[in-house]
């Protein structure tokens, strides 16, 4: 973790007071890492859990993965909300670029801070993540067609550059921002005008915890909502573990 405080310290430091009737002061180079330290180069983020988060134990587990180059400070703002602070724009572009990221199962929702914006209520509802495509039909393999199932799904983002470098593959990667207060989408219909319908089906990389029951992130099925409406009934699990892709080197 970088020493923030040091860093002021040695801001302040190289402080020079001009001619007192002249009344200018000449701040050090530090000065602008500083100010960039809380604004583009800062992350606000929330786990999408309602248990407590370990403050300690996310630090430093969420340090390890990212090894930012220049410093991590990580501070917690109340009500469920951290500020994840860097020194370098490469470190912020790292962790946005190479989500979704999780704590003990628990999906971190970020957004980069914008100056003037209140963190604490910044919109924390999006989140990208890669997902797999299977079973699409023969001649339906274009980026158009990604593009319309990544819409589908969410936002399409981009789609992976290996995509089509080949002639065969068992699915087809898009990179999607999903809305976390909806539920997954683990299937769409597909057609040629004319034609009949057929169903591609997705796997989602990195998946977090979610509901086998309703399909929303966040929650396992014995803390669903429609379980717990329905405490006498065998309730009907539409999603399973399938829907998390296959382990894979990224």
């Amino acid at each position: 973790m970088a020493n923030h405080n040091q860093k002021l310290e040695d801001l302040y430091s190289k402080l020079s007071i001009e001619d007192e009737d002249e009344g200018g002061i000449v701040l050090g180079a530090d000065e602008e890492i500083v100010r960039k330290s809380t604004d583009e180069f800062m992350l606000v983020g929330r786990f999408l859990t309602e248990k407590n988060i370990n403050f300690n134990a996310m630090q430093n587990v969420l340090a390890s993965l990212w090894r930012p180059k220049q410093g991590l400070e990580v501070h917690d703002l109340g009500e469920q909300r951290y500020a994840f602070i860097f020194y370098h724009i490469l470190d912020v572009r790292k962790v946005l670029e190479g989500g979704p990221w999780s704590f003990e199962h628990n999906l971190l929702v970020l957004q980069q801070y914008s100056e003037g914006d209140d963190p604490l209520s910044v919109a924390l509802e999006e989140s990208d993540i890669w997902i797999q495509i299977y079973d699409l039909p023969k001649g339906f393999a274009s980026e158009n067609v990604l593009k319309s199932v990544g819409n589908y799904i969410g936002k399409f983002v981009k789609s992976d550059p290996n995509n089509f470098k080949t002639s065969w593959k068992s699915f087809l990667r898009i990179r999607v921002t999903l809305q976390v207060c909806k539920p997954l989408k683990w299937r769409m219909k597909i057609k040629r005008e004319g034609g009949n319908w057929g169903w591609i089906n997705f796997k989602y990389e990195r998946l977090s915890t979610y509901c086998f029951v309703c399909g929303m992130l966040g929650h396992a099925d014995r803390d669903c909502a429609v379980v717990y409406a329905n405490p006498e009934k065998e309730v009907e699990r539409a999603y399973g573990p399938w829907l998390r892709a296959p382990t894979r080197n990224i």
